[in-house]
């Protein structure tokens, strides 16, 4: 208990000096306080994820007064990561671990559970977790090489879950395995099923029975298997699309609900007929991807879809489910708001809700069906005043050839009323299977809090928008996607919403590339550009240690053609860069290796090219530690103000 009442201390202390000192906004870059909230099915307790002395911790609350009952910390260089209440009593944890090379901790698919009181606290499955076997024959938990993510907590059964083990590799291409493991002993049954492809996707029926996996295919297109009398049977090719996602299983078991674009161009929800494989669709929207499905709590149906139309909407699908009926009065009272259910009690009665927009981190809340009320848990951020945040809103701007673009725009905080504020234009990375959205910012938040207003860019190749939208950014990295960016500021500019040539481009991962090729493309427009975690020899892509699928998707992406791979990629022209230039990175970033920058700042030096340097050995792709964020945005501040007016 002395954790809990120094946690007390700690937090009490935290929130006092926030509240009390000078706004510089850097505290939008430390960590939350708090992670997520869960109820347990009983509905008499909470869990807590909390960062506690630079570690994250679970409480655990007694849920109607909210008193402490007990806390876990791992210990050991380990945290918390994602957590599920497994039964009344015991919750299993995902333990991420604190490396010395890495500043953000890693998750190797081990498993931890443990009850609500703090005691029986074991580690139940991964590399760490076998018992000596020598001298008797009682069966003993095994150390497993692998990563585990659960599928299904088997709610009927309060000793067992089942998990799927992956075993470690370099590509993470092996094949894995279903398995029940014990979440007392870690022991574990035979493997119930193995996945007949890599990357997969396992989903149960409402009895916790394996009905299907999807995975991915050396050709990087996903495959969907059935399972029947214990044996895997492939769905024919065609009868599901090339990206098909599982959702659920109909409670009667013979029906499969899939987000798909068979035979369309937009994403949609569809029906699968197990018995005679029929495929319809069952909605689909007129001019946008389906984003999200709202699942139950057990994630055995789905009650509510997303759409994001520049701000989130939701559509109820059945209007019957608990669920159903309580979220439609959350869209109520939260307007404008991204909802999501993270937990309730199995009689309904109580709800625990996380709530967001561009202007809240982030928030739990605690909702009681019988007296209709709803309750504030936690803010995930204490220290940031959500009335003091900007607003984001959806903009639209056309293209030089027609094509309608979609994005962002977050006016500054300005003194001057009448003159338009200095721009940063953020790119997005990816840049395909991923989009920009109407959320909480805090790059957006810090730079237009101090000075600068921003614009987002779906361009060509963002997700959301329909399968021919994002193909339209394969293979034009270098070309149309940096037009679209282009594109988007002058209309921002005719719009009187931006001054002409008042512009800086930035971004991370993809777009770091983009915000150095853009400026290369358009020296006259952009006044400096800042890259973090960019890649800029789009060869050496091809060249990096990845699975075959990854290798396929990339050849689909950006080509194969040399010519146009070496014109596309920053390295190989240098000498164009004509405007102020800050390159960060890294040095141990997986995803856009170090060898990306250290080839970019070769081909600067050899050109006798200027430019600010920031690299952080601990890091990986994009900086986790609060300390290296805040000097990283202190550089982008003082950068912005040198070079724009």
């Amino acid at each position: 208990m002395q954790v809990i009442r120094n946690l007390f201390i700690t937090l009490f202390l935290f929130l006092s000096s926030t509240y009390c000192q000078a706004e510089n906004w850097e505290h939008l870059y430390d960590h939350s306080i708090y992670k997520n909230a869960k109820l347990s099915p009983d509905g008499n307790h909470i869990a807590a994820a909390v960062m506690h002395e630079e570690s994250v911790i679970l409480m655990f609350l007694k849920r109607d007064d909210m008193t402490m009952v007990g806390s876990v910390k791992l210990g050991r260089n380990y945290d918390v990561g994602g957590y599920q209440w497994a039964n009344n009593e015991r919750v299993v944890i995902n333990m991420v671990k604190q490396v010395p090379w890495r500043e953000e901790p890693q998750f190797y698919g081990e498993l931890f559970a443990v009850n609500y009181d703090g005691t029986k606290g074991k580690l139940i499955y991964g590399y760490k977790a076998g018992e000596m076997q020598t001298g008797t024959r009682l069966k003993r938990k095994k150390s497993t090489s692998g990563w585990a993510s659960l599928i299904d907590i088997l709610p009927e059964d309060d000793k067992h879950i089942l998990i799927e083990s992956t075993p470690m590799s370099k590509t993470g291409e092996r094949l894995s395995s279903v398995l029940m493991l014990n979440i007392y002993t870690g022991i574990t049954k035979k493997p119930i099923a193995k996945s007949p492809i890599p990357f997969s996707q396992f989903i149960t029926d409402t009895s916790g029975e394996i009905k299907a996996v999807v995975g991915v295919d050396n050709d990087a297109t996903k495959q969907l298997f059935l399972r029947k009398n214990g044996e895997w049977e492939k769905v024919p090719e065609g009868t599901v699309g090339d990206s098909v996602q599982l959702i659920s299983v109909s409670p009667s078991g013979k029906s499969l609900y899939t987000r798909d674009n068979h035979n369309q161009d937009l994403f949609g929800i569809f029906k699968l007929n197990i018995e005679d494989l029929s495929y319809k669709s069952i909605y689909t929207d007129k001019k946008l991807d389906v984003t999200d499905v709202e699942l139950t709590v057990d994630g055995k149906s789905a009650y509510a879809i997303k759409l994001d139309d520049g701000y989130p909407a939701y559509l109820l699908l059945n209007k019957n489910l608990d669920e159903a009926i309580i979220f439609k009065r959350l869209l109520k009272v939260f307007p404008y708001s991204s909802i999501k259910i993270t937990s309730h009690s199995t009689d309904g009665k109580f709800y625990i809700i996380r709530v967001s927009s561009d202007t809240d981190p982030g928030s739990l809340h605690l909702y009681n069906k019988d007296k209709n009320e709803l309750k504030l848990l936690f803010n995930f951020m204490p220290s940031v005043k959500n009335s003091k945040l900007l607003q984001s809103e959806p903009f639209q701007a056309t293209a030089t050839d027609g094509t309608k673009i979609n994005g962002y725009f977050t006016a500054a905080k300005s003194a001057e009323k009448n003159t338009p504020a200095p721009v940063v234009i953020l790119v997005h990375g990816g840049p395909h299977g991923v989009r920009d959205l109407w959320r909480y910012s805090k790059d957006v938040q810090y730079l237009a809090l101090n000075g600068f207003s921003v614009l987002q860019v779906n361009y060509r190749g963002s997700s959301g928008y329909g399968e021919q939208f994002e193909a339209k950014g394969y293979k034009v990295w270098g070309s149309t996607i940096q037009q679209d960016i282009y594109d988007s500021y002058q209309s921002l500019v005719y719009k009187k919403k931006a001054a002409a040539n008042n512009v800086c481009i930035m971004g991370a991962s993809f777009g770091g590339y983009s915000a150095v090729q853009s400026a290369t493309l358009y020296p006259d427009t952009y006044k400096c550009i800042i890259a973090n975690a960019g890649v800029y020899d789009l060869e050496l892509i091809l060249q990096e240690n990845n699975s075959t699928a990854a290798k396929n998707f990339w050849l689909k992406t950006l080509g194969k053609d040399e010519k146009q791979l070496k014109s596309f990629s920053p390295v190989n022209y240098a000498e164009k860069i004509q405007v102020p230039l800050l390159l960060a990175h890294g040095e141990d970033d997986k995803i856009a290796p170090f060898q990306h920058v250290k080839r970019l700042r070769d081909a600067l030096d050899k050109a006798d090219k200027t430019y600010e340097w920031y690299v952080v050995d601990k890091e990986g792709h994009g900086f986790y530690n609060p300390e290296n964020q805040k000097a990283y945005m202190r550089k982008v501040l003082n950068f912005l103000k040198q070079h724009l007016k």
